[in-house]
């Protein structure tokens, strides 16, 4: 288990900050919490598997493949709550 719990609004922000440094396009920032990440194609099968990658590392957290379902990927929103969740699970440590 990692050290400490990370609050669920600081694993948005820094979830936020990722997202919009890596997958949009230079210059553009400002993305809502509840935007449609899949919908607006700002999540695309690759760029999901980088999320994913970076969750590992920066939280030291596994996604169990029963996770990686668009409903936990669908907003900023729903990607943070799925980390702050897996953060107690022992099936999620990496």
């Amino acid at each position: 288990m990692p050290e400490e719990t990370i609050a669920q609004d600081q694993i948005l922000a820094e979830l936020k900050a990722f997202i919009e440094e890596r997958f949009l396009p230079e210059g553009t920032a400002g993305l809502e919490a509840d935007a449609p990440l899949l919908q607006l194609g700002i999540l695309t099968s690759l760029n999901t598997t980088e999320l994913i990658a970076h969750v590992q590392v920066r939280y030291r957290l596994y996604i169990p493949p029963e996770h990686i379902v668009g409903r936990n990927f669908r907003t900023l929103e729903n990607i943070s709550a799925l980390v702050f969740g897996l953060q107690g699970d022992p099936a999620a440590m990496a």
